[in-house]
């Protein structure tokens, strides 16, 4: 499920802004960079920007007027939005999401030694079965520019992989699939850490260190009966248990290249059981989300073939360490990703991509696990017909197997060998008023699908309106089965852009 709704990525890196060149703007994060929307563009001279004349009376000569610069831009956005789908097993209509969200974004005016950023959201109203007021920092960063080298410490948003949507290579900061929005990049999560380049063109070294681990959230799909979740298990604050990785960047005029290696805590938590308890009156079974350390090597390019088409490519083999004897970790497998671009007509801009995936020592959990019984579990535990020899192993082994099965469905293993495609078109009309897109992916061997389009008209340079849907569907042992009447919907948005 991870990158399914990521946006995609592109051919500069964002991430690192070279010493006294300004920073990029986007509309879809670039690849390594910081959030899209959250990364404005410099205007040289900053907003407020105001001049004052100084005369005396007395004086021969008039003096020069005396402009004033405040040190910073400030820009963002107001938004409401409105996510209406299914009831989840009843043909009725809900509201998955109402609020509305006030996002400012301030940035630094750009100095020879540094700058910095920061990206605040406050969000008022329903989102999932959350109803309040959230306050979230998603970015508060500084940049340093120090000769060859750039630095950025704070809480930032790192995002690796030239490919579009998924990206075998971005394995860095989690992602909160409980956001509901029409911009796919608004589900990134930022995390505290460090990121450094290092310039030796056209060679360019890229380190990251992320010293706390924070894991990818999922909406609430339901648990069976007396099932729930319990504290998770994640790894200490100790400085042993950080993400360190680093990338290689060849940069060539007509082809871009990098590989990277990492090694830590899977964003992703798999499911451990905790606790049985047998009760006649309060019986649980107590399941908790449990992190697992891994390395990954990865590659990926990007080179234009003269006006035909740009070509993309990117390909990791993740291996989770001492996979063996943890059920709850992934198993080791190899994801590889080729997809083309082109721009029709100067408006309609197509990405076709097609996707494989390879899991080794890949053995297949029965669909056919055993259910956990609700009435084994409200069995008295002093009654003499209770034999705990006998019971606590079977609902021990039937939970353990439901868990196995779930891993596998949350990091996609159900198949040792999957086939998947992904289209997406972004097509701009009436003088660039009028933008209309769409995301479909389908992956033919679970017959998992999603279709994301999008309609937005833009009334001026400051009001946009957006309308679309988000609609996931599979088979029931599939990720998109157990999530499709969760995160299915269809959507509004009215935004004004400051």
């Amino acid at each position: 499920m991870a990158g399914v709704r990521a946006a995609r990525a592109q051919n500069a890196d964002a991430g690192a802004p070279a010493q006294g060149s300004p920073a990029p703007s986007v509309t879809a994060p670039a690849d390594g960079g910081a959030a899209p929307e959250a990364v404005p563009a410099e205007t040289g001279g900053g907003l407020f920007e105001q001049s004052q004349a100084a005369a005396s009376a007395g004086a021969a000569k008039s003096e020069a007027a005396a402009e004033t610069k405040v040190p910073f831009t400030l820009n963002g956005y107001a938004r409401g939005d409105t996510f209406i789908g299914k009831v989840p097993n009843a043909n009725a209509a809900e509201m998955k999401a109402n609020y509305g969200e006030l996002a400012l974004q301030l940035r630094t005016v750009k100095s020879a030694f540094g700058d910095g950023f920061a990206d605040a959201r406050i969000r008022y109203g329903l989102q999932g079965a959350d109803q309040g007021t959230f306050v979230d920092l998603r970015e508060a960063y500084v940049n340093g520019y120090l000769g060859p080298v750039d630095i950025r410490l704070g809480k930032q948003i790192i995002v690796w992989g030239r490919a579009d949507a998924l990206n075998p290579t971005n394995n860095l900061t989690p992602i909160d699939f409980r956001i509901r929005s029409p911009l796919e990049d608004d589900i990134r999560i930022g995390n505290v850490g460090a990121r450094a380049f290092l310039r030796f063109s056209p060679v360019r070294l890229e380190g990251v260190w992320m010293p706390v681990y924070l894991a990818t959230e999922l909406p609430n799909v339901g648990l069976p009966e007396f099932v729930s979740f319990g504290p998770p298990k994640y790894p200490s604050l100790d400085l042993r248990n950080g993400l360190v990785a680093g990338r290689v960047h060849l940069e060539l005029p007509a082809f871009d290249m990098s590989v990277s290696y990492l090694r830590g805590y899977a964003p992703l938590p798999g499911l451990t059981l905790t606790s049985v308890t047998f009760d006649p009156v309060n019986p649980s079974v107590i399941i908790s989300r449990t992190a697992y350390d891994q390395q990954v090597v990865g590659f990926d390019f990007s080179t234009a073939l003269g006006e035909v088409m740009t070509l993309r490519g990117e390909a990791a083999y993740r291996r989770p360490y001492d996979w063996q004897n943890k059920p709850y970790a992934a198993r080791p497998d190899l994801q590889y990703v080729i997809g083309a671009d082109h721009t029709f007509f100067g408006s309609l801009s197509v990405i076709g991509q097609y996707l494989g995936r390879y899991v080794f020592d890949w053995e297949r959990v029965p669909l056919s696990a055993m259910p956990l019984d609700p009435n084994v579990l409200k069995m008295d535990p002093t009654d003499p017909t209770f034999d705990s020899n006998y019971w606590v192993p079977t609902v021990t082994d039937a939970a353990n197997l439901v868990l196995a099965r779930t891993s596998q469905v949350l990091f996609n293993q159900t198949a040792q060998v999957q086939h998947v495609a992904t289209l997406r078109f972004d097509w701009l009309l009436a003088h660039e008023t009028l933008s209309v897109s769409t995301l479909g992916l389908v992956n033919f061997t679970t017959k998992e699908w999603l279709v994301a389009p999008r309609i937005g008209y833009r009334f001026n340079d400051a009001m946009t309106a957006y309308v679309g849907a988000q609609v996931f569907s599979g088979p029931t042992e599939t990720l998109f089965g157990l999530i499709e009447e969760v995160l299915s919907a269809g959507y509004a948005e009215l935004r004004y852009s400051f």
